[in-house]
């Protein structure tokens, strides 16, 4: 799917979500959902692509597999958390939003923990020489 169509699916949405909040605030917030959903489901296609290019780099440059396996699971946090935030955002719910906003970055930075670990080690290693 490509950039016209998303923003096209998705102003569509948006407009018909703003004609249906005037009746039915509930109605309206589930098209937003749906319709964002929606979206996500359909680059999963691209995601694969990725993750594909990524393998690819990886044999080629011989990372471990490891770094490869954080920074995936950071990249997904990073977008549910802000697909989830803005969501919240959409429903009215502002300090939801800023707690699912937190939960996210607390939840990056412990994902990445071993790599912040691996980084002092050889740093470590390379000053007692």
């Amino acid at each position: 799917m490509n950039i016209i169509a998303i923003s096209a699916a998705a102003l569509t949405a948006a407009v018909f979500a703003l004609l249906l909040r005037r009746t039915n605030s509930t109605a309206a917030l589930l098209l937003t959902a749906a319709c964002s959903v929606g979206l996500l489901l359909s680059l999963l296609g691209a995601a694969s692509s990725v993750i594909s290019t990524v393998n690819n780099i990886v044999a080629a440059t011989g990372i471990s597999t490891g770094y490869i396996a954080v920074l995936l699971k950071v990249i997904g946090i990073c977008l549910l958390t802000e697909f989830t935030a803005n969501t919240c955002r959409d429903a009215g719910s502002q300090s939801l939003a800023s707690n699912v906003t937190l939960a996210g970055k607390l939840l990056v930075t412990v994902t990445a923990l071993p790599l912040y670990t691996n980084i002092l080690n050889t740093v470590l290693s390379i000053l007692q020489r």
